[in-house]
């Protein structure tokens, strides 16, 4: 399944998978806070300096999507990681997760941040895989779950042992531009 930049134009499918995934794990869908990205990605991503990215399938309709938001001149944050059900499992998330990360080279960020809930275990395990590590906790809540902060460093300044994440060469082809 190609991933390919997002636009505004994907933003209503977007945001009606973000909507259905949430659902699906007992979480609301916050059109005028947390969510309110996922209707403009234009303005929240590429404009900032960011890069939004949706996986389609073979009929074209958007089955994952994810993004890099950046936060500092040398920090980004990954964002609105989420996949259908019936694209899990198959290295989408993978290849969404690696699309962020090459964005975030190609941007020479050194750190990259994201947020997730306990609840996301086999998203945690693709984090965990490609070497972000739990930092702490979410500052703000979704519903009654605070969330999990983790890093990863791109940056080379690793600690012995730590992975720095996913190969620098992409495993899929991936845009670079944004």
């Amino acid at each position: 399944m190609p991933v390919r930049l997002g636009t505004n134009a994907d933003a209503a499918a977007a945001a009606a998978l973000v909507r259905r995934v949430l659902w699906e794990h007992g979480l609301p869908f916050e059109p005028d806070g947390l969510d309110a990205d996922i209707l403009a990605p234009e303005a929240h991503y590429a404009a900032g300096g960011g890069a939004f990215y949706v996986a389609t399938d073979a009929g074209g309709r958007i089955v994952g999507t994810a993004a890099l938001r950046r936060t500092g001149p040398t920090s980004g944050e990954v964002r609105k990681m989420f996949l259908l059900p019936e694209a899990r499992g198959n290295g989408i998330g993978r290849a969404l997760l690696e699309a962020v990360l090459v964005a975030a080279r190609v941007r020479r960020l050194e750190r990259v941040t994201l947020t997730t809930r306990h609840r996301y275990d086999r998203a945690i395990r693709l984090y965990e895989r490609a070497g972000f590590r739990l930092v702490g906790s979410a500052l703000r809540p979704r519903g009654d779950d605070l969330g999990l902060v983790y890093e990863l460093d791109l940056g080379g300044r690793r600690t012995p042992g730590r992975p720095a994440g996913l190969p620098r060469r992409p495993l899929v082809p991936a845009p670079l531009a944004a």
